[in-house]
């Protein structure tokens, strides 16, 4: 506490942990609002984002499975191999729209969240540096000239969307995926993941 010089780590005070402490807890709070808040969308996201998959493998080997003396019939639009296919490509596309309603949905409450929890910290900084101009003129000016910064960490601090690591499905064409690329797999293991195992 009484070294001026900039260079070395800041040491924390009471006052100063105690506003860490009340900031994370209210970003925490935040947080399982809105899961709490979400819990239907969340879940009804990740079953559709399962029945995507399964219904573009389900496209993928139906395409590979059609006789060569159908393709040109299919590339006419005819046939039941075609009726087929489009009911499979009418269905994808109706789960796709109804995924990306689901992800600015819930994209637009976690955002609510994400702001408010950052508003608790601004505060909070600010509470941080009128407290530690007192204690520099209380001290005479024998602690850092900064005050410790307040770290931002948990979930609503982190950059992009609640969706994000969803890695969505290609889009309507169908394009993409039939091209042989595709969507990145799934990891179960982070609880945070809006897709993760409820």
């Amino acid at each position: 506490m009484h070294d001026t010089d900039a260079q070395r780590e800041q040491t924390t005070t009471p006052t100063v942990a105690t506003l860490q402490a009340r900031a994370d807890a209210y970003a925490r709070r935040e947080e399982e609002r809105f899961f709490r808040g979400m819990r239907r969308e969340l879940t009804e996201h990740r079953m559709l984002a399962s029945a995507l998959r399964t219904d573009l493998d389900a496209y993928e080997e139906r395409v590979d499975r059609v006789p060569d003396a159908e393709r040109a019939r299919v590339a006419e639009g005819q046939g039941p191999a075609f009726e087929e296919l489009r009911r499979l490509e009418r269905r994808i596309r109706r789960t796709h729209r109804r995924a990306s309603e689901l992800s600015a949905r819930i994209n637009t409450r976690f955002t609510a969240a994400q702001l408010r929890a950052a508003r608790m910290f601004d505060r909070s900084d600010e509470k941080a540096a009128v407290y530690w101009g007192a204690l520099r003129q209380a001290t005479s000016g024998r602690v850092a000239p900064q005050p410790p910064a307040l770290r931002r960490t948990g979930w609503l601090s982190s950059r992009g969307t609640a969706v994000d690591p969803l890695h969505p499905a290609p889009g309507d064409d169908l394009s993409v995926r039939t091209a042989g690329r595709v969507p990145a797999a799934y990891d179960d293991r982070d609880p945070r993941r809006t897709d993760a195992q409820a």
